[in-house]
């Protein structure tokens, strides 16, 4: 049993175990039992009602007491089913106790709306599910049971209708000439803070480096320069040239002994005319190369 188990719930699950010993049954025997009696429950489901943790649902606790009850007697399996009813609604009343003593406030999280109005719910005498899905129908916007479970469980943020017909709920819950809820706006701006967390943020704007980019193009362009350069005077290695470790392709380093590389497009055009002009074969790349060198060398 949980150590910090409040009396009551440990109480009832005392009380629970107790039917289990006295029927001699297993909990594997209950949860067949449960489920020929037509309000079907796992063995897992009837251990940790048991196990005094938690306070386990009405229904669990009605299908234990009925399934560990004379088998052959409705009046006793009903009998029993009542008697631990009144001990799982003193635990409830507990509970409530203990959350209508807390300060009611709006939070700021969808755990912590709940736990506001749970203790909202407290102090309006408890209502059930059912009464409030009737008395939010009574205020103009039905809230369902299942939905009511949700949202008081913190497991969804109401809309803002569902939150003012639930607040409307429960000052209707409490009875003529009391309030419970006060200021029924302060909850309602609470829930949209929330709603605003939790909604995601605009996309991260993307950054353009134009600096780095345009450094890029300049050595790519550079780059295509000096190969058709290379090319022309019959320095291009087609194994290198895809290479991205092809130094002179980059333009990084530079050979001492091929100073055509120095050369623009309009100075090599006019060193090949010359190189023609002093005897080169054109379309002899070589020979081409050669008579450029030789040019350059006298210059």
């Amino acid at each position: 049993m949980a150590a910090g188990a409040s009396p009551r719930t440990r109480a009832l699950a005392a009380a629970l175990r107790r039917m289990k010993a006295d029927s001699g049954l297993t909990y594997a025997d209950l949860a067949k039992r449960t489920k020929e009696l037509g309000v079907p429950h796992g063995a897992a489901t009837l251990s940790r009602a048991a196990a005094g943790a938690h306070l386990p649902r009405l229904d669990t606790v009605r299908a234990f007491a009925r399934a560990a009850a004379d088998r052959d007697s409705w009046h006793a399996q009903f009998q029993a089913a009542d008697r631990a009813e009144v001990l799982w609604a003193a635990v409830g009343a507990e509970q409530a106790a203990v959350l209508a003593a807390e300060p009611v406030r709006p939070r700021r999280s969808t755990a912590g709306l709940a736990r506001g109005l749970a203790g909202l719910r407290a102090r309006a005498g408890q209502p059930s599910l059912t009464r409030l899905q009737k008395l939010t129908t009574m205020a103009g916007h039905r809230v369902p049971r299942s939905t009511l479970h949700l949202l008081l469980g913190g497991r969804a943020l109401p809309t803002g209708d569902q939150l003012a017909a639930v607040l409307a709920a429960f000052d209707a819950a409490a009875g003529p000439g009391r309030v419970v809820v006060g200021d029924h706006r302060k909850w309602l701006e609470a829930r949209n803070a929330i709603e605003r967390r939790l909604r995601p943020g605009p996309p991260e704007p993307v950054i353009s480096y134009g600096c780095i980019d345009g450094q890029l193009d300049e050595l790519l362009e550079r780059r295509g320069r000096e190969e058709e350069i290379l090319r022309k005077v019959g320095r291009w290695n087609d194994e290198e040239g895809d290479s991205e470790e092809d130094e002179y392709s980059l333009g990084i380093l530079r050979d001492p002994y091929a100073p055509w590389e120095a050369l623009d497009e309009d100075e090599l055009a006019a060193w090949e005319a010359a190189a023609l002009a002093a005897g080169a074969k054109k379309g002899n790349e070589e020979d081409l190369a050669e008579a450029i060198r030789r040019s350059l060398a006298r210059s």
